[in-house]
């Protein structure tokens, strides 16, 4: 079903860019003093962390799972990939929490918890997409 592997392939791609994009996001909210583009900053944050990664993760987990079960596929490789997929939404979910505290109070310190956030992401995700093309055992 080469539908269902595009719309897991888009989603994916959706998912990972936002995932990407969000940390960089956050740490610039903090950068300026400015009420109004703090306030608007926030609010562009919390947007596409609501409106774009999150869908987008939602669809590539239910698409990727679709398609491992129909094709019966439980290769030690799936395992692995699918544990760091586990520590992709983890991610997922530490930039909602920093979304959460951008709103509260812009901190300078988040900028140190963002790059370290995006760090960890580009290395799962680098992991994920080695798994999946090597298919190493």
């Amino acid at each position: 079903m080469p539908l269902l592997k595009l719309l897991h392939l888009t989603a994916l791609i959706c998912w990972c860019g936002a995932l990407m994009y969000l940390p960089a996001m956050i740490a610039a909210g903090t950068r300026s003093s400015d009420d109004l583009f703090y306030r608007d900053h926030a609010h562009l944050t919390r947007m596409v962390f609501t409106l774009v990664a999150t869908p987008a993760a939602l669809l590539a987990i239910g698409s990727g799972t679709a398609l491992f079960l129909r094709d019966a596929l439980f290769d030690p490789w799936l395992i692995v990939k699918l544990t760091t997929v586990a520590g992709m939404v983890i991610c997922h979910a530490l930039c909602g929490v920093l979304v959460l505290r951008i709103e509260r109070v812009p901190e300078p310190s988040l900028r140190r918890d963002c790059l370290l956030i995006g760090l960890l992401i580009a290395s799962l995700i680098s992991a994920t997409l080695w798994l999946v093309l090597a298919k190493p055992f």
